[in-house]
C-alpha cells in the first residue's frame, strides 16, 4: 500500500472527529508518539453534507474535549428553554401535564448536526488531522491473520456495467495500524465485519428506528425559539413505537420530524406519508402555514442499547459511535455518546500505538472505557427501553414506567426480540390494511420525489447500482404476494419502484440516484435479500442545515 496512517477514523461523523482530534491531542504530549499521522475518511462531498438527526445536544462530552469551546464560535442553537409533550389523536392534542425526567431536553442546545460536524471538523485539521471528503471507504483490508490493516477506497467513474470510463480512477488501498468505524447505524463495514467475526455473538437483535426529518422556515408570529415540542399517538398506531418532534431552532427555522420504530408489523406502514400526515394535525399545520419547506432528510436509528451492542474491538480496529449502537434510547440521544465513544477510543488506541500492539488484547480496553464511563452508565440505564415498546404504545409506557423506577430493568433482566427484517406479518388477503390514499396538497405536504429534491440529492446516474439484491425474482414473485412490496413504501425516497412493463406485469425497478443512505431497506427487507454499499465518493444527500 502506497499510502498508510497510524490510525484511519471511517466516517465524519462527530464519534470519528473527537476521536481523530483527541488523539492527535494525546500524541502531543506523548514523545513516543510524536508525529503520528491521523486520517478521517468521509463519503460526502463536504463535512456535514450528510449529517442528520434532530439535534438537541448535550455539550458535556465536547466540554470534556475542547474546554475552551465557547471561545471558537461554535455553531450551536438557544438552549431548550420550553418543552411540552403531547398525545396525539387525529384532531385533537391532549397535553401530558409533566415532561418525564429522561425524556427532558431543558438546558440543552438545538442546532445543526450538519453544521456542527463542519466545525468540528475545522478544529481537528487545526491539530493536524487529515481530513479526506468525497472518498467512499469500500472494504476493510486484512492480513493472513485476519487482522484488520487497512481500508479500500471505491474507484470512480465506472459505467453501470462495471466498465471504466474516460475519466476512470481505480480503488485505493490505504493501510493503517488502526482503523476505527465511526460510519453511523447499520455501517456497511461494520455490519460485514460484526458478520465475519461473529461479534454480536449472544448479543440481542440490533433494533432500529427510521426518523425523518423536513426543515421549514416559519412565519415570523409563529416561531419561538428554544421552544421542544414532542408528540407520541398520531398518526402511530398504538401497535407501532415512535413520536414526532418539532424544534424551534433559529432564524424563524423549526424542525418537524417523525421516528417510526422498524420493528412494526403492519406491511401498510409509510413512514414517509405519516410524516406528511403529522403535518396536517391542526397542532401542527397552524405552525407550518404560510411557512416554507427549505429541507428534507431521513436516516436510521440504532436503538438496540447495551445488549444489542456488538463487540466493539479486535486486531486492528475499534466500532465508535452508533456504528456500534451507542445510543441513549430512553432519550433519543446519541450525539455527546459518540463522541465520547470516539474519545474513549483515542484514548486505547493511543496506548496501543505506544506500546506498538494494535492487538485484540491491547485494544479490548476500549471496552472497559466505555462501560466505565458515563456512556456506559447511560445506556445500562436504558437497556431494555426500546425492546418495551416491541408490541406497541401501551406496553411499551408501562414497561417504561417500571424501567424508570427500577433503574433500567423493568419486568425482565433481558427482553428476547426479533430481527426487524422479521417482525412483519404476511398480508392477510382479507383487505382492511391499507389505508385511504395520501394526496399531498404542495403547501405543507408534498410528494416523495418532491422531499428527495429538497434533500439537495445526487448521484452520478452512470455509475454501478450500489443497492444489491441477492435475487430480485423474490421482489417480483414471492413479495408481490406475501407482503405486498413493502419497499415501496418503508423507503422514504422513491428508490423502489414497481412498474408495469410492456406485458402488462408490475416488475421492481431501482432508482438508486433519489437514494438518502438512510439504510432503511437494508434492515427492514422481509427477505434480507437488499444489501446497502456506498455509491460512489461524493454521491447522496446535501443536508443544508440540518
Amino acid at each position: 500500500m502506497h499510502i498508510s496512517f497510524d490510525a484511519i477514523f471511517v466516517g465524519a461523523g462527530p464519534a470519528s472527529l473527537a476521536g481523530a482530534l483527541m488523539l492527535k491531542r494525546l500524541a502531543k504530549s506523548n514523545p513516543a508518539l510524536s508525529g503520528i499521522s491521523v486520517a478521517v475518511i468521509e463519503k460526502a462531498p463536504n463535512l456535514g453534507d450528510q449529517s442528520l438527526s434532530g439535534a438537541t445536544f448535550d455539550a458535556r462530552a465536547l466540554d470534556e474535549l475542547l474546554p475552551d469551546f465557547r471561545d471558537l464560535d461554535p455553531p450551536l442553537g438557544p438552549r431548550v428553554r420550553h418543552e411540552s409533550l403531547s398525545f396525539l389523536t387525529e384532531r385533537r392534542r391532549i397535553p401530558v401535564p409533566i415532561v418525564p425526567p429522561p425524556m427532558s431536553n431543558r438546558g440543552k442546545y438545538l442546532m445543526s448536526l450538519a453544521e456542527f460536524v463542519k466545525w468540528l471538523g475545522r478544529q481537528a485539521e487545526r491539530e493536524g488531522v487529515e481530513i479526506f471528503t468525497g472518498e467512499a471507504a469500500d472494504e476493510l483490508i486484512f492480513d493472513s491473520r485476519g487482522a484488520v490493516i487497512g481500508v479500500r477506497l471505491k474507484g470512480k467513474g465506472f459505467d453501470k456495467e462495471g466498465r471504466p470510463k474516460q475519466n476512470a480512477l481505480p480503488p485505493t488501498d490505504v493501510g493503517a495500524r488502526v482503523v476505527v468505524l465511526g460510519e453511523g447505524a447499520r455501517g456497511h463495514l461494520t455490519k460485514r465485519l460484526v458478520a465475519a467475526k461473529g461479534l454480536d455473538a449472544g448479543c440481542t437483535p440490533q433494533g432500529y428506528a427510521v426518523g425523518l426529518k423536513e426543515l421549514w422556515e416559519v412565519r415570523e408570529d409563529r416561531f419561538h425559539k428554544g421552544t421542544v415540542i414532542n408528540t407520541m399517538g398520531w398518526p402511530l398506531a398504538l401497535d407501532t413505537f415512535g413520536g414526532s418532534f418539532i424544534y424551534h431552532v433559529r432564524d424563524r427555522l423549526v424542525a418537524v420530524g417523525l421516528v417510526v420504530g422498524l420493528d412494526y408489523r403492519r406491511g401498510s406502514i409509510h413512514p414517509f406519508e405519516l410524516l406528511q400526515r403529522l403535518k396536517e394535525h391542526p397542532y401542527v399545520s397552524r405552525t407550518l402555514e404560510g411557512g416554507r419547506l427549505v429541507s428534507y432528510g431521513a436516516k436510521t436509528i440504532a436503538e438496540g442499547g447495551w445488549f444489542a451492542m456488538p463487540r466493539p474491538y479486535g486486531d486492528g480496529f475499534i466500532i465508535a459511535g452508533e456504528a456500534a449502537g451507542i445510543l441513549d434510547a430512553m432519550k433519543l440521544k446519541g450525539i455527546d455518546l459518540a463522541m465520547k465513544s470516539g474519545m474513549c477510543a483515542a484514548e486505547t488506541i493511543c496506548e496501543a500505538l505506544a506500546a506498538d500492539d494494535p492487538s485484540e488484547s491491547m485494544l479490548s480496553s476500549y471496552e472497559a472505557r466505555l462501560k466505565k464511563s458515563w456512556v456506559g452508565k447511560a445506556m445500562w440505564r436504558a437497556r431494555n427501553f426500546h425492546q418495551g415498546f416491541h408490541r406497541g404504545l401501551i406496553p411499551g409506557m408501562i414497561h417504561a414506567a417500571l424501567q424508570f423506577v427500577t433503574c433500567g430493568r423493568g419486568i425482565v433482566r433481558r427482553f428476547r426480540v426479533a430481527e426487524d427484517a422479521l417482525c412483519m406479518r404476511k398480508m392477510s388477503g382479507r383487505g382492511g390494511d391499507s389505508p385511504a390514499e395520501f394526496k399531498p396538497d404542495n403547501r405543507i405536504t408534498f410528494d416523495k420525489l418532491t422531499c428527495v429534491f429538497a434533500s439537495g440529492t445526487k448521484h452520478e446516474e452512470d455509475q454501478p447500482c450500489h443497492l444489491k439484491i441477492e435475487d430480485i425474482s423474490i421482489c417480483n414473485g414471492i413479495c408481490r404476494t406475501e407482503y405486498g412490496n413493502p419497499c415501496q413504501r418503508f423507503c422514504p425516497a422513491n428508490v423502489f419502484e414497481m412498474v408495469e412493463e410492456a406485458d402488462g406485469v408490475k416488475r421492481l425497478h431501482l432508482n438508486p440516484a433519489n437514494c438518502l443512505h438512510c439504510k432503511t431497506c437494508d434492515v427492514k427487507d422481509p427477505y434480507r435479500i437488499v444489501t446497502w454499499t456506498p455509491p460512489e465518493g461524493g454521491g447522496g444527500p446535501n443536508y443544508k442545515g440540518m
